[in-house]
């Protein structure tokens, strides 16, 4: 099955990688500009002392009239090219890690809020689930906060791995997860669900300790109507507190 996307550039502005290309394109053309105004330049300024003065070597002094500002002007504009391209690369980085868990590489709360609201203009069925870790300070206690952030990073590599492309997964604090789908029926993805929350029970982490089994519960909401987001959200985070309650590693569905 392929693995989902953190972040998928057509729900929001340009992509990073769209932007640079148009920066590129954009240098290109200034490029062009700048090195052919350049050489018309000088060769104009050329002939016109020629006709002017009647110098003798025309023809010597016409190759360096665009020689020289093919050279400079090329070796001005690289020097240009080059900063403003880090400086796109850098802007790009910044975009990057502000939709992006640093820890585990999927997409961070404010990515995850920002497509469901996307996703919530459209009339499209939207289903919803939270999951969280169970006994996480265990984890801690036991493995240290390398291993928490290794089972952290082990969570998120299964998400990725067992859910469809489409479908967004973000971590959302913590060792808490947000996973989510448009255009699914509820029960297909409560049956999705069903199956991540088993593989992950049954696939250990393994530590140099040896293996680690973890385990995760889902609460499961579907989006009634028009409902807003947050509401939503707070639906899924009921019926996680409920799967909590209910003994862990398990599954719950919001009313």
């Amino acid at each position: 099955m392929p693995h989902a996307t953190p972040f998928a550039p057509t729900d929001g502005p340009a992509s990073p990688a769209a932007a640079g290309g148009a920066m590129r394109a954009r240098l290109r053309r200034t490029g062009l500009w700048v090195v052919g105004g350049s050489v018309f330049a000088s060769a104009a300024f050329a002939h016109l002392s020629f006709t002017l003065f009647g110098e003798l070597d025309y023809a010597g002094t016409m190759i360096a009239a665009v020689l020289i500002p093919l050279v400079v002007s090329s070796l001005a504009f690289g020097w240009i090219a080059s900063l403003t391209l880090r400086l796109e690369a850098s802007r790009a980085d910044l975009e990057r890690l502000a939709h992006q868990d640093a820890l585990t590489g999927i997409a961070n709360r404010r990515a995850a809020l920002r497509r469901l609201e996307s996703w919530a203009a459209e009339p499209v069925p939207i289903a919803l689930a939270l999951a969280d870790l169970d006994h996480f300070k265990h984890v801690n206690d036991r493995l240290g906060h390398d291993g928490g952030d290794a089972s952290l990073v082990h969570f998120a590599a299964m998400l990725r791995k067992l859910v469809p492309a489409d479908w967004l997964i973000a971590r959302i604090g913590g060792e808490e997860f947000l996973l989510a789908a448009r255009g699914l029926d509820p029960a297909d993805f409560g049956a999705r669900i069903e199956a991540v929350r088993t593989a992950i029970a049954i696939t250990p982490l393994i530590t140099p300790a040896g293996p680690w089994h973890l385990t995760a519960s889902f609460g499961i909401a579907a989006r009634s109507g028009t409902e807003g987001v947050d509401r939503l959200i707070t639906r899924a985070d009921t019926a996680l507190y409920a799967a909590k309650q209910g003994g862990r590693n398990r599954t719950e569905r919001a009313a």
